[in-house]
């Protein structure tokens, strides 16, 4: 009887597909794999929003330290001392300079700030409107105490403070010898996918570098002209509300015009039409940078949905605290060009030409 052609094909070379119930035990045990290590960030999320924080620390360094190191013709760890050190000596003659002076100016404001809200308490007082929002604001004043109180705030200000040095110290670590600790990350990727993990990670490092030059030149316009604005008008103490509307671009939308209050509640203490004025300059102030200096920066860096950051904001926060919030743009810069590249390029090969 002759043999069916199936049979002559040697046993060896019959691939067989797995058992259903292989595959669903497989997906089962890598699904309980992700579970465990979401778990294991989970415990130490401050390790890893702080390592994040050094990486942003990092990038800055090697912001200035690439052509410092070429001007000198220095190696990159020479080079990365000397900024560091540079920087901290601006710093230091910064508040040398400037430090009394600003440090004079916020104690005032946080002096200031009690007497600013018993004077706009009773100018909001005399009209039946403004009584109106008074009931409205000490109606919702404990559920806002109570979000404030609700900050990561328990560690108090030494705490803060061994953060940050903690942060700068893995930055400086981070730029002296970046190949380092780019090629062990990229030596758990597959050797056939390590070209590309290489290109994702020099993409991600550009765009943090643009981000972090966008916001900087961002800082420093809202700053210069909060303060020069509060200043022609007559506001006490425009160079610590410059240095905080600054400083409050760093937390975008919401940090900006958090930062307002203060300036409003001064104004408001000396006298009601100043208030106006005040909210005025921040009213343009606001506009230019959220209509022209934000919109052509960002252009020229990651070109963000506007309610991406806001939605970086509301998950980061709540999941890594202050620093969270701090740092939720630039993780929202990471995170989308990691999606770009890793699940829009490589997985849906939706490349653009």
């Amino acid at each position: 009887m002759p043999q069916s052609h199936d049979s002559n094909v040697p046993r060896g070379h019959i691939r067989q597909a797995p058992p259903a119930e292989a595959v669903f035990v497989r997906r089962i045990l890598i699904a309980a794999l992700i579970v465990v290590l979401l778990l294991a960030l989970w415990q130490v999320s401050l390790v890893v929003i702080l390592t994040f924080g050094g990486v942003i620390v990092a990038v800055a360094l090697r912001n200035i330290s690439a052509p410092l190191s070429k001007a000198l013709r220095v190696s990159d760890r020479i080079s990365v001392v000397i900024t560091a050190m540079g920087l901290a000596a601006i710093v230091f003659a910064f508040f040398d300079i400037f430090g009394t002076l600003a440090g004079d100016q916020v104690s005032a404001l946080i002096r200031k700030i009690p007497g600013a809200v018993d004077s706009a308490r009773s100018w909001l007082n005399g009209s039946s409107i403004g009584r109106d929002a008074l009931q409205a604001i000490d109606s919702s004043s404990g559920r806002a105490f109570r979000l404030l109180s609700a900050l990561p705030l328990a560690g108090g200000i030494l705490g803060g403070i061994g953060q940050a040095i903690l942060v700068i110290a893995v930055g400086i670590y981070f730029a002296a010898d970046p190949h380092t600790y780019v090629a062990g990350v990229i030596r758990l990727v597959p050797p056939r996918r390590r070209e590309r993990a290489r290109q994702i990670f020099d993409a991600m490092s550009l765009a943090l570098r643009k981000w972090l030059i966008g916001m900087t030149l961002d800082m420093l316009l809202l700053g210069v002209m909060t303060g020069v604005g509060m200043w022609l008008i007559g506001v006490p103490l425009p160079l610590a509300l410059a240095v905080m509307s600054g400083v409050a671009v760093f937390v975008p939308y919401i940090g900006p015009a958090i930062a307002t209050i203060p300036g409003l509640l001064l104004a408001l203490s000396v006298r009601p039409m100043l208030a106006l004025y005040a909210g005025i300059v921040y009213l343009i102030v606001l506009t230019i940078e959220g209509n022209i200096s934000q919109p052509l920066l960002q252009r020229w860096t990651v070109s963000l949905p506007p309610v991406a950051n806001l939605l970086a904001i509301l998950v980061f926060a709540p999941l890594f605290g202050i620093w969270g919030a701090v740092l939720a743009t630039p993780l929202a810069v990471a995170l989308w060009v990691l999606v770009q590249k890793v699940y829009i390029e490589d997985v849906l090969e939706d490349r653009k030409p």
